[in-house]
């Protein structure tokens, strides 16, 4: 979905993202993520949406079989900040991504007229997204969380992957089952916005989440952050919000 339409006032959050088609392996370089942020309009709900989603997958498997899309919805977080629905998409690279969206401007009016009778949309964003701990597997339904990360001055975003990189492998040995990205702004943030990148962990399974909540706060795990974060980067602490992810469709690859 490339939903054009701007009705409401932007979100603090403009960018999340998940999934393997979302992301890029490391040896393959960033990949770009976009989102929507969008509340239902009146009398519209996920019911509404998710017609109009199946709809969608079946142009995206002829129009751009490269599209992966996702449709959160929040579980955590201040809610009156947050929209409704955050519409995450994704190709393995830009080139992908810059054909598929010229087939959407081409063909795919009837669709976004589908799309805005059931979603007001008021951000579009793009980021780069790196890998940091591979999913076991295509990822699908779940659970999303996204922490707000600053840089300390004079570190580099390298430096953040390798602290990242480092603490999700401990969290991983402890028996989490996490798989993480970081996803660097790119296009449509807010001018205010004051970090600098996002850190992304997703999860099966609220069960999958909430194990891994409790290493993080009773087997060692922040500890383990404190240790390998100190001097790099500093991930606030309450930033994060958590989501359900729903899978509209995976992308060939």
């Amino acid at each position: 979905m490339k939903i054009t339409k701007t009705l409401l006032a932007t979100v603090a959050l403009w960018m999340l993202g998940t999934g393997s088609g979302a992301v890029a392996q490391n040896d393959a370089g960033p990949a770009p993520v976009e989102a929507f942020f969008c509340n239902f309009q009146q009398g519209k709900d996920m019911k509404d949406l998710m017609q109009v989603a199946n709809r969608f997958s079946k142009w995206a498997e002829k129009n751009d079989p490269e599209y992966s899309a996702w449709i959160l919805t929040p579980r955590f977080g201040q809610f009156v900040e947050l929209p409704q629905v955050v519409w995450l998409g994704s190709n393995p690279n830009g080139n992908s991504m810059g054909k598929g969206l010229d087939t959407w401007v081409e063909n795919g009016n009837d669709l976004q007229a589908e799309f805005d009778s059931v979603l007001a949309c008021g951000a579009h964003g793009l980021a780069s997204s790196v890998q940091i701990q591979a999913p076991d597997g295509p990822p699908g339904d779940g659970v999303v969380m996204f922490s707000q990360c600053e840089l300390e001055d004079d570190e580099s975003w390298m430096k953040a992957v390798e602290a990242h990189t480092q603490f999700s492998k401990t969290m991983r040995a402890l028996g989490a089952k996490n798989s993480n990205w970081l996803f660097f702004p790119m296009l449509g943030g807010p001018a205010d916005r004051d970090f600098d990148y996002w850190s992304v962990s997703t999860f099966n399974s609220w069960n999958d989440y909430f194990a891994a909540y409790e290493l993080y706060v009773s087997g060692g795990g922040w500890q383990k952050q404190m240790e390998v974060m100190d001097d790099v980067a500093e991930c606030e602490p309450g930033s994060p919000t958590v989501w359900d992810v729903k899978l509209v469709r995976q992308g060939t690859q």
